[in-house]
């Protein structure tokens, strides 16, 4: 079975590979000769290089099973059967030599492929190079090495008609089935998705540039929309789009998507006059200033979780004369409600009390410093507990929390919101007065429940105090004196009579 499965990728990669006569109707790519490799194989010395650092994760025979690959998401590549995603050659093809050597340099990003130049010197990168590919069981390297490349040309200028021209192809060639209407990767047929291997994979976030694998330049995405991510469901969009400069659009769309972290230490809340709105997609709420608090995977604890789904959570505060509300933001391409795996949750948490100068331990607490959680379940919505530790969860009444949530076009919106005044043993908040907070995602699509989650560290909330209406005063104030001083000079020195005058 093995071997007819070898068997077939190889005719898949002749076939990308191509014949002229073969590809003689296909749309014309602009391509170029493959750059000469720098450097000589030594492979006994990459040999050694290999074991030291790649077969943790992708094992000692180059199949992506190495002790990590079970703990990693996406999972490791399996070299044996030569399908390379980032590539700058054609769909089907192989990688360029120095393809594998921009990779195992600059690393991937969203994966646990690090970039290995900051730790390996040049000679010995590409020592790695020429060892990866006797992984190759085809022998695809030797009979059928990369000949040519795709040629990327200068990008063309973004403009807002180049983007809704992208847009337009956005929706006509279905890039929403998969990514999403708002390419948070939530389109219809996300769901379910596996790699060549059959494991899980989903679609990217575009509005997460930073976890593009083949980095977040516009030529960059073109490339990736040129060649097709090769293994995956990501296809070449050459037969689709056949137009350079529609893929340059597309591009340019996609590219427009991305959002920039606004990373803070402060989540600062904003004075409202009158009530708090309760739809998270109020006026108000687009309006108060946001913050990123990136997330990690909680690995300190059993169950340790090394492939968790999130790494950032969005937030928005707003407090009035009674009571403070936060609003929690964060993407998720599946909206999973506890049928058949565990439910999304979100959780704020709080410390108990006012603890001065020593936070509680960020997960869960301990018994010297317990902490509040507030979790809101996409099954069961609110919940409160008390933690003395990840084994000493007590749950509690609600008290005066209360929780709205909703999920929409692949993105959570959920509302805690509660009295500034704490009850004896809770936290208060008050305008100008530091309060730690901390957060935890949970993704039940991936598994996620317990300890099995992404968690922050300790962060700070700041009610910032109302601006009184004797700021807005002084500027007319000081200025109309100014102005008044400024006449009374005039005036003075016009009555001065002129030198030499009788």
């Amino acid at each position: 079975m093995k071997i007819i499965n070898l068997l077939a990728i190889a005719f898949v990669a002749a076939l990308g590979a191509g014949s002229p006569a073969a590809s003689a109707d296909a749309p014309k790519v602009k391509t170029g000769p493959v750059k000469p490799t720098p450097v000589a194989a030594d492979l006994e010395a990459g040999k050694k290089l290999y074991r030291r650092y790649c077969t943790q994760c992708h094992g000692d025979e180059g199949k992506g099973d190495g002790p990590a690959a079970d703990f990693i998401y996406p999972r490791p590549r399996n070299f044996t059967t030569a399908i390379f995603k980032v590539r700058t050659t054609l769909s089907g093809q192989l990688p360029t030599d120095h393809d594998l050597f921009h990779i195992i340099s600059e690393g991937l990003p969203g994966t646990s492929m690090p970039a290995w130049k900051k730790f390996i010197p040049e000679n010995d990168r590409w020592q790695l190079v020429h060892y990866v590919k006797t992984f190759d069981e085809l022998g695809l390297f030797k009979e059928e090495p990369a000949k040519e490349q795709v040629v990327v040309d200068a990008a063309p200028k973004m403009t807002a008609e180049l983007v809704a021209k992208g847009k337009d192809l956005y929706q006509q060639k279905k890039c929403w089935q998969c990514h999403g209407p708002q390419g948070r990767g939530d389109g219809v047929s996300a769901a379910g998705m596996k790699d060549e291997w059959g494991f899980p994979i989903r679609p990217v976030n575009f509005t997460k540039s930073w976890r593009f694998r083949g980095g977040d330049r516009i030529e960059d995405i073109y490339r990736t929309f040129t060649t097709g991510f090769n293994g995956t469901p990501m296809p070449s969009f050459v037969d689709a789009i056949p137009a350079a400069e529609d893929r340059w659009a597309l591009a340019a769309f996609v590219k427009s998507l991305a959002l920039p972290q606004k990373n803070a230490q402060v989540l600062k809340s904003g004075f409202v006059i009158g009530e708090i709105p309760a739809d998270p997609y109020a006026k108000e709420w687009e309006g108060a200033e946001s913050a990123d608090f990136p997330l990690a995977g909680q690995i300190i604890l059993e169950p340790r979780w090394f492939q968790p789904m999130h790494d950032v959570i969005t937030a928005r505060a707003l407090y009035n004369e009674k009571e403070i509300a936060i609003l929690l933001e964060w993407d998720d391409g599946t909206n999973s409600k506890g049928e058949g795996k565990p439910a999304d949750e979100v959780e704020l948490q709080l410390p108990i009390g006012d603890t001065g100068p020593v936070k509680p331990y960020f997960i869960l607490g301990d018994d010297k410093h317990p902490v509040e959680v507030l979790r809101w379940s996409a099954k069961d919505g609110l919940t409160r507990l008390t933690a003395e530790g990840a084994t000493k969860l007590n749950p509690r009444e609600t008290g005066g929390w209360v929780a709205q949530g909703d999920y929409k076009e692949g993105q959570y919106r959920v509302i805690l919101r509660r009295p500034m005044q704490g009850k004896e043993g809770e936290v208060s908040f008050a305008p100008g007065k530091f309060v730690p907070v901390a957060f935890h995602l949970r993704d039940g699509d991936n598994g996620e429940e317990g300890l099995k989650m992404s968690l922050s560290t300790w962060y700070t909330l700041l009610p910032q105090p109302a601006t009184p209406l004797t700021a807005y005063l002084w500027p007319f104030g000081i200025g109309f004196i100014a102005f008044g001083g400024e006449m009374w000079l005039l005036r003075r020195m016009r009555r001065k009579p002129a030198a030499g005058s009788s």
